[in-house]
């Protein structure tokens, strides 16, 4: 363990000594769910989750939160083709990516919460999955647990790497904690150029880094079933031709803006209907009090979707995760949030695997290269601020059949990623095989 891993360790050694026996009294309080991700985050797993690992050799892939679970399932899905043998773990460390993780990996991958970062608590996780291989996706850069899984001599990769200006320029200030980490690394699979650089800028050996593009899309148009589309259309009772704008993942001043922008085209448009979804589903709320404060009636999609209430109303709130893929199917105007404030965007390949232009924001960090991969095919629509969107909302609303032109190329740019995601499936055979090779 170096110096500056041991520096981090006695720093964070006292949150954990602190929250130990915190977590032991209230997971006596706390329902049956959260008190099992607060013993899984702590490192604990039931004897029922460590008999499921019984399959060798054992892959655990680390996806942070919905956006990575979607990478996850695409990787497993091009792993399956050629290591099919696999048994696989997937962790998450945020609620909502674990239900994703649940509808979409399960039973294929054992869902787990990923470990909190302190060192008792990352080596009973390792100890009790005893992975042979760990794949972390895009920037998931634990000292402990990355360190340890080195102590324990099991392989890690980073896949589909990315490091923004931002990120590399927080690396930098802690470059002796992050170097060695890097260095234990067998492959880093990095998104772009400029991603290989920075990596290797903050210590990664530049002949383990090889650019394999983004695996992010890849598989989406294949999921952009029609059927499921037409049977959501069916359940919301939306018209032939009835427009439908869709404000996906809206964050922060958005989830102001985009009502707002609704409100003003409904009034122009008066057969609109409005569909949103907050990137949290704790901010629904205060979706529901601005709705409430400007006399718009609104349901909740859950409700439609179950039958429990038929659709009286424009607007419509989505209250539960996994939905929104499919809703893009039915968007004529389609909004990707977190980008009109800076906050790195959202995933705006979903809506162009439907064969559908997206609109976003000028605040795209995480999202750059699907941003330029876009607007190269003519289907990405940046704009600059709330009025331009809607000045541009406003503009294709009345000339839908130019918004139609434009969808098909989108969803052209992006059916060869499937491309990508067998190539780094490829990347973690191989290492894989180095170690049979070596044992």
């Amino acid at each position: 363990m170096n110096f500056a891993r041991i520096l981090y360790n006695v720093a964070t050694l006292p949150m954990e000594a602190a929250l130990a026996p915190f977590a032991f009294v209230a997971c006596r309080f706390l329902s049956e769910e959260k008190a099992e991700r607060l013993k899984q985050r702590l490192g604990f797993h039931s004897q029922e989750i460590i008999h499921s690992l019984q399959q060798k050799p054992l892959l655990w892939i680390h996806a942070v939160s919905v956006g990575e679970v979607g990478v996850a399932s695409t990787l497993i899905r091009a792993l399956d083709k050629v290591q099919p043998s696999l048994g696989l773990i997937v962790s998450t460390t945020t609620p909502h990516g674990y239900e994703l993780a649940q509808q979409r990996l399960a039973p294929r991958a054992t869902c787990i919460y990923f470990p909190l970062d302190f060192i008792f608590s990352v080596r009973r996780a390792l100890r009790h999955i005893s992975p042979d291989i760990i794949v972390c996706l895009e920037t998931e850069l634990w000292p402990n647990f990355l360190g340890e899984a080195h102590r324990l001599g099991i392989s890690t990769l980073l896949i589909n790497g990315r490091i923004s200006k931002g990120s590399f320029r927080r690396y930098r200030k802690i470059l002796p904690l992050m170097k060695p980490l890097l260095e234990d690394f067998s492959a880093l699979a990095m998104v772009s150029s400029n991603d290989a650089k920075r990596v290797i800028g903050i210590g990664a050996p530049a002949a383990r880094v090889k650019v394999t593009g983004n695996m992010k899309g890849a598989g989406l148009v294949e999921q952009a079933n029609p059927s499921r589309a037409k049977d959501l259309k069916r359940k919301l009772q939306l018209k032939s031709r009835q427009p439908v704008l869709i404000a996906g993942s809206i964050r922060d001043q958005e989830l102001s803006w985009l009502p707002e922008i609704y409100n003003e085209l409904l009034r122009e448009k008066t057969d609109l209907v409005g569909i949103f979804a907050p990137r949290h589903l704790n901010r629904l709320g205060r979706l529901e009090a601005w709705l409430k404060q400007h006399g718009l009636e609104f349901q909740r999609l859950s409700s439609l979707v179950n039958g429990s209430e038929k659709r009286t109303t424009a607007t419509i709130l989505v209250d539960g995760v996994g939905r929104l893929f499919d809703l893009y199917g039915l968007g004529d105007l389609i909004f990707c949030g977190g980008s009109l404030v800076p906050l790195g965007g959202q995933n705006i390949l979903e809506p162009a695997a439907w064969g559908k232009p997206v609109f976003y924001g000028p605040y795209m960090d995480n999202f750059l290269e699907a941003s330029e991969l876009l607007e190269t095919a003519g289907c990405g629509i940046m704009v600059q601020d709330r009025d331009e969107l809607l000045t541009k909302l406003r503009y294709f609303l009345s000339n839908p059949d130019a918004l139609k032109a434009m969808g098909s190329n989108g969803r052209n740019a992006i059916s060869d990623r499937d491309q990508i995601a067998v190539r780094q499936a490829e990347l973690i055979t191989e290492v894989l095989e180095g170690r049979k090779h070596r044992a």
